[in-house]
Formats: structure tokens, sequence, C-alpha cells
């Protein structure tokens, strides 16, 4: 470690350490800092009152906070947070990591070019099986749709995973969120059920208004016609589909906007937006679409509210969208 600036004199500014961590948010907005004395660009006071360079932490572990300070591990301070009911949030050490709304992107990018590539391969092997079939009669088992969920692995779990060693905390917990609690499964599943009912209503309003005969689903799966099938399609749908794009959509993306300073109701319509999107590719026919995209807003939104009821963490959303493709996958099974 190199030495702080001039040694690591104390500064005359520098407030007392450590510093308080409280039991709950601070009623009014913290009052401003003292302005530190002139120090060439890319230093900093820490909050032990010494001056340091912005790439040294004081000690390993110690990061740095909204506040241009540096915290010991486990100690948190509480900072505004647009994102966050009451308008604040504790300084999470994830904050201070580099990934961001790049990754996020860039994990989009992923998602469409290895969904394209994975489609086409998917499609050969088909016609190869059986020469016969033209393309546009091919139809996709249980098996080759599973198959087909390794883009939503390498683009929703791969980046996240390769952003957080590479820029961050080299944990998905401590980066973004992935954790459970007990009360996780009771909110999740509680969720997911009132999800499943508002969205049935949904569906059935919009199914009405635009006169659609036709079911919609974006499971591009007609039925389930052996045990083997059932296996593969619900462990790749109803378990690893959901923690994977929890990780990306709640996580990921999500703390990105929040970083960016973004609130409550942007953050909500954005990543709503973009999970919603991937999910029309499986519905073709234009009014179907548009009831698929009233039905997905709804899951996304469900999603959202539980991460937020839980303090950012992923278990709720992720037992809610567990609850929500499983069902689709066992009515599949019995229909």
């Amino acid at each position: 470690m190199r030495s702080p600036y001039d040694g690591g004199v104390q500064h005359p500014t520098g407030s007392s350490w450590p510093p308080p961590s409280p039991s709950a948010p601070p009623p009014a907005a913290p009052s401003a800092p003292a302005a530190p004395a002139a120090r060439p660009s890319g230093w900093y006071e820490a909050g032990d009152g010494r001056w340091y360079e912005t790439d040294i932490a004081p000690a390993p572990g110690w990061w740095l906070a909204s506040d241009l300070r540096w915290y010991p591990p486990g100690l948190a301070t509480w900072v505004p947070d647009a994102g966050s009911p009451g308008g604040w949030s504790e300084a999470e050490p994830w904050r201070a990591s580099r990934w961001g709304l790049g990754d996020a992107w860039w994990g989009l990018l992923v998602y469409i070019v290895a969904s394209i590539a994975l489609g086409f391969l998917l499609l050969f092997g088909m016609t190869l099986i059986d020469p016969d079939t033209a393309f546009e009669d091919v139809e996709f088992g249980a098996y080759a749709v599973s198959i087909g969920l390794l883009a939503n692995v390498l683009a929703f779990a791969g980046i996240p995973w390769i952003a957080s060693k590479r820029k961050g905390l080299a944990s998905l917990a401590d980066d973004f969120g992935l954790r459970f609690r007990a009360l996780d499964l009771l909110i999740g599943f509680g969720l997911g059920i009132g999800a499943l009912i508002v969205a049935g209503i949904t569906a059935v309003a919009v199914d009405s208004a635009l006169d659609v005969e036709d079911t919609t689903s974006n499971i591009p799966v007609d039925d389930l016609t052996s045990p083997g099938q059932v296996i593969v399609f619900f462990l790749a749908v109803a378990i690893i589909t959901p923690i994977i794009e929890e990780l990306f959509f709640r996580g990921l993306l999500l703390r990105s906007l929040r970083k960016r300073g973004m609130g409550t109701v942007s953050t909500l319509l954005i990543t709503t937006i973009v999970f919603v999107l991937p999910h029309l590719i499986a519905e073709l026919r234009w009014p179907n679409i548009l009831v698929l995209f009233a039905v997905i807003t709804v899951y996304g939104t469900v999603f959202h509210l539980a991460c937020i009821l839980t303090d950012h963490r992923l278990g709720a959303p992720i037992v809610a969208h567990m609850v929500v493709n499983g069902t689709a996958v066992i009515v599949l099974m019995l229909s």
C-alpha cells in the first residue's frame, strides 16, 4: 500500500473514528462535511481524518461509500437514496463497485446473440434428424426449449458473475443481493400467488377488449409427453430461469439504475420494460403480443415490489418468479 498524502498526517477537519452507525435513517439530511483543504486531484479525506488516493483503502476490506469516506467491513452509514422507501438506505459496499449499466446492456446483447445462435443450431439439428421437415414446420419440444435456455444462462448469469469478479466484490450476494431469508419464502410465495391472480384478471380483460380467441403464452411447448420432459422442463423453466433472471433484472440492472440516482418509479418502469421484451419472442401474433405484454408487465411489477419490500434482496422475487413459472409448467403438464 502506498503512503497517504503528507505521510498520513491528521487533517484538522477530520471527523472522529469510527463514525456512528444508526439503527434507523436520520430524520433529516446530514449536514455537508467541512470542505477539505486543497489537495492534488485524485486525493480525498477519509473518515479517519487522513488523506488517501482514491484507489487506496486505509486497510484491506474497507469500502468507499457515497459520502467519499472509507468504512471498515460491516460498518454501514445512512445516505440519501431516491430508490429506497423513505429516501434513505445504508451505504452498502456494492455502491463503490465499478460495474453498472454498461454491463447490463452487454448482458442484453449477449442474450440476443446467444438466442439467435442457439435457435439456428436447434433448427438445423431438428431438420437433420428429420430431413423431410421444412424450417417453418419445425416444432421445438421440451428438451430443445430447455437447451435454448442456455442463452439465458450465458447472459443473465454469466454477465453478472463476470461483472462481480472483475469490477465488484467478487460475490453475487454482496454485489447484487443474491440472498435468502426465511421470511423471503413467505413473502415471495404470497406475492407469486397474487401475481397469478392479477395477471389472470388482466389477461381476461385485455383478451375481451381485443377479441383474442387463441390462448396466449410465452412458453413455446404444446405438451409434455414423458416424465423426462417434465423433469427437465420444470428444472429449466421453474427453477433455473427465475434465479438467473432475477439476478440480472432485479440484481445487476436495478442496482445499476440505483447507482445513477434513479427513484422507485423510474427503476420500476425501466426494469419492467426491459424484463418484458425478451419474453415476447415466443408469440408472433400481434393481438396476442399485447396480451402477453400486459401479463408479463404485471409479473415484472410484482417481482420488483418483492425486491423493494425485502430490502432489495433477491430471495423473495426469485420465489415469486418460481411460483409463476412453476404454475405455468404444471398447467402445461395437465393440459
